[in-house]
C-alpha cells in the first residue's frame, strides 16, 4: 500500500518563511514509552510531537502517563496499534505502518522523523527555525534536511540497560557530544555499516556553523537512511508498509525520496544521539542465519554451490531482501526518475550483500522455490 498523506496540503501551495513549523514524529513499542518524556524535554514542551505506540493500551491511557511524566498535553498527538492483534510473537513489528500513521497526525508544515531511540539535541527545533533555514524550506517543497545521527557507548561494562548511567551521559549539546567523540565514547552512528549513514559529511559537520545548511553532493549507497526534516504534503512518498520488523524499512523511503527529486542538505550543530539499548526481538530475528554463513561462507557461494537445499525463506533477512528487490524493480518501472542528487561515482554495490539470487532483469529469489510479494 502506498498510504499517501491524502489529508496533507498540496505540495504546490506557496509557503512564506513565517509559515514554516515543525512536528517531531516517531513510533515505538510499549517498552520504550519511558523515552518520550526525554523527547518532550529536548524538543521543547511548546512544540508538537506525533507518536504511535505499539501496545494494547489506549491512546488516552498512554497520553495520561506521558503528561504525568512531564510532557505537555498540548504538544502530544498519540495513537496506538494493538500488539496482540498485529504481532503477538514480537518478531514482525509493523514499523512502517506506525511511521505512516504518525505522519498522518502532523498539522504543521514540516515534520522531523526520528526513531524513538534517537534523542534530539536540545537546540534542534531552534536550529530548524532559524531564518535562513525556514527560507530554504519555504522555497523548496522537496528539501530534505539531514539531522546527523551519532551513537554513545553503553555506560556499564555488563550487557544490561543501565539507565541510571546512560541517561545522564546522553549529550544535549554539540560540545558535550564532541567531548565524548574525543574520548571515543561516541561516534557517528553504526560506523560498521558504511552505507547506512556514510553519505552524511560528519567531518564537515564537526566544523559546520550552527544553523548552516550543507548540501550533499551525492549519495554513496542505496542503504543511506538518514533522519530527515521534510515538508508534510501530498507528494511526500510514504514508508513502504510491506517491510516489518528489522531491515530496509527506512532506506527504501530514502531511495524513493532521492528518485522523486528531494535534495539532501545537512544542518550544522543539529544532531540525534542513539540511546544504547539492548537488542530488540526484531533485531534478534534479523540476526538469525544458516549455519554455513556462521562459518564464514559467502552468501553468493552458498546460493550457487551448496550441495544441500538451503531454505533461505526461513530467515527474516532473506525474506526482506526478496521484498527489497521487488520494491526496487517496482520503483524503477513506476516512479519517474527526477533525482537532483546523483549517486556517487564510487557508490557501493549494495546488491552483492543481498540474500537472493540475482537474475538478468534485476529481480531475485531467495532460492529456487521462493517467491514473495510486496504491498504497495
Amino acid at each position: 500500500r502506498l498510504h499517501r498523506p491524502v489529508r496533507a496540503p498540496s505540495c504546490a501551495a506557496p509557503l512564506s518563511p513565517a509559515d514554516v513549523t515543525f512536528t517531531l514524529v516517531t513510533q515505538l513499542s510499549e517498552d520504550r514509552i519511558w523515552m518520550i518524556p526525554h523527547h518532550c524535554d529536548r524538543w521543547g514542551k511548546s512544540h508538537p510531537l506525533s507518536i504511535v505506540v505499539f501496545t494494547d493500551r489506549s491512546a488516552d491511557d498512554v497520553t495520561a502517563q506521558l503528561v504525568s511524566d512531564g510532557c505537555s498535553p498540548d504538544q502530544l498527538a498519540v495513537q496506538t496499534v494493538s500488539k496482540s492483534r498485529y504481532d503477538p510473537t514480537g518478531t514482525e513489528y509493523p514499523v512502517n505502518i506506525l511511521r505512516n500513521m504518525a505522519f498522518s497526525r502532523v498539522r504543521t508544515t514540516h515534520a522531523v522523523y526520528a526513531d524513538v531511540d534517537f534523542w534530539p539535541s536540545a537546540e534542534l527545533h531552534d536550529l530548524l527555525s532559524r531564518p535562513s533555514v525556514v527560507e530554504r524550506f519555504a522555497g523548496d517543497a522537496k528539501l530534505a534536511v539531514v539531522v546527523p545521527a551519532f551513537q554513545m557507548t553503553r555506560r556499564c561494562p555488563e550487557y544490561r540497560d543501565c539507565r541510571e548511567l546512560n541517561i545522564p551521559s546522553m549529550p544535549r549539546h554539540k560540545k558535550a557530544l564532541l567531548s565524548l567523540v574525543k574520548k571515543r565514547e561516541a561516534s557517528s552512528f553504526d560506523p560498521t555499516n558504511a552505507g547506512g549513514h556514510g553519505s552524511t559529511k560528519y567531518i564537515t559537520w564537526r566544523d559546520q556553523e550552527a544553523g548552516v545548511l550543507k548540501d550533499l553532493p551525492c549519495i554513496k549507497s542505496n542503504r543511506y537512511e538518514p533522519y530527515l526534516a521534510v515538508r508534510y504534503c501530498r507528494d511526500l512518498p510514504p514508508f513502504q508498509e510491506g517491510f516489518t520488523g528489522y531491515g530496509k524499512n527506512k532506506m527504501t523511503w530514502a531511495m524513493q525520496l532521492r528518485r522523486t527529486g528531494y535534495l539532501f542538505s545537512q544542518l550544522g550543530e543539529a544532531f540525534l544521539v542513539h540511546y544504547p539499548h539492548l537488542d530488540s526481538a526484531a533485531r534478534l530475528e534479523w540476526n538469525k542465519k544458516p549455519e554455513q554463513l556462521k562459518k564464514g561462507v559467502a552468501v553468493g557461494e552458498l546460493l550457487e554451490h551448496s550441495e544441500q537445499e538451503i531454505d533461505l525463506k526461513a530467515f527474516k533477512r532473506a525474506r526482506v531482501d526478496q521484498l527489497f528487490m521487488e520494491f526496487k524493480k517496482w520503483m524503477g518501472e513506476e516512479v519517474e526518475d527526477r533525482a537532483r542528487v546523483p549517486m556517487c561515482e564510487n557508490s557501493l554495490n549494495d546488491d552483492v550483500r543481498l540474500w537472493v539470487n540475482l537474475n538478468e532483469n534485476g529481480s531475485g529469489h531467495a532460492n529456487d522455490h521462493t517467491s514473495s510479494s510486496t504491498s504497495r
